[in-house]
């Protein structure tokens, strides 16, 4: 691919702000290309075509986060581990903001007609949300909140750790489904309401994204770690116990997340 040989894994480690670049080009791309193949289902397609372009450049920093820790764990290394995992996280925030950023312009600029087409599976699903009401508890929709986005985080976690990196599936289609659901209120004038709905989830969204980042990148290097690494061995162990913080982690952030979605 002409992509994966300008922002090769390596490049994107050095110079991680190519990935909001690379992310902003291929989403660009794949909408407009899901468009022409499959109307009927561009919105899905088009998530597909973006995980299977950048799986191959994922998988790459994968190996790349998956050889420190074996540096790490035959050196020793004193490294805490966000040192160890800092530039994977770090890109794949700039993929799920670059995503974000692509799809919130083609909201803006582009026809009706073609959002309608383009993103009809996304808006589909927007419009499937039941907005909470009187008759949930605030423990009982705590608890709704958090189950969905546990199943949410475990799907994540299980494409990736199974299929490299096909998690970014579940990273781009909340992406759309985030850029889409803000941009539809500044398309349509609505502009107070676009800041109140923005002020609204600014809370917990970045919480919650961040825990399915997590779940992605504790799929990713735990798969090379299992394919890798001997069982049993300095670097697997390492692996293995960075893949269970990141985990741990995600399930405290998705708590936290459910939380100041119902109370804030």
């Amino acid at each position: 691919m002409v992509l994966e040989s300008i922002f090769t894994a390596k490049t994107l480690e050095k110079k991680p702000f190519d990935m909001l670049i690379l992310s902003i080009i291929i989403t660009l791309v794949c909408v407009f290309v899901s468009v022409k193949i499959l109307p009927e289902h561009a919105g899905i397609l088009s998530a597909s075509l973006i995980t299977i372009g950048l799986t191959p450049v994922f998988f790459k920093i994968f190996r790349i986060d998956e050889e420190g820790e074996r540096r790490s764990a035959r050196k020793l290394s004193k490294q805490n581990f966000w040192e160890r995992h800092d530039e994977t996280i770090i890109l794949f925030s700039l993929f799920f903001i670059g995503n974000f950023l692509a799809v919130f312009l083609i909201v803006l600029i582009a026809p009706q007609t073609f959002i309608a087409t383009a993103f009809g599976n996304q808006i589909s699903a927007i419009g499937a949300i039941n907005p909470a009401t009187g008759s949930f508890l605030g423990s009982d929709l705590l608890s709704i909140i958090f189950a969905n986005n546990m199943r949410v985080m475990f799907f994540a976690f299980i494409l990736s750790f199974l299929i490299g990196a096909a998690g970014l599936f579940i990273l781009s289609w909340n992406a759309s489904i985030l850029a889409i659901y803000l941009g539809s209120f500044i398309k349509e004038g609505l502009h107070q309401d676009f800041f109140l709905r923005a002020l609204g989830i600014a809370p917990h969204a970045p919480v919650e994204i961040f825990a399915y980042f997590l779940a992605v990148i504790a799929g990713g290097i735990l798969s090379v770690g299992v394919i890798r690494e001997k069982y049993g061995s300095k670097s697997f162990n390492l692996v293995f116990r960075d893949a269970m913080i990141m985990l741990f982690v995600a399930v405290l952030a998705l708590v936290i997340g459910a939380f100041l979605e119902v109370y804030i």
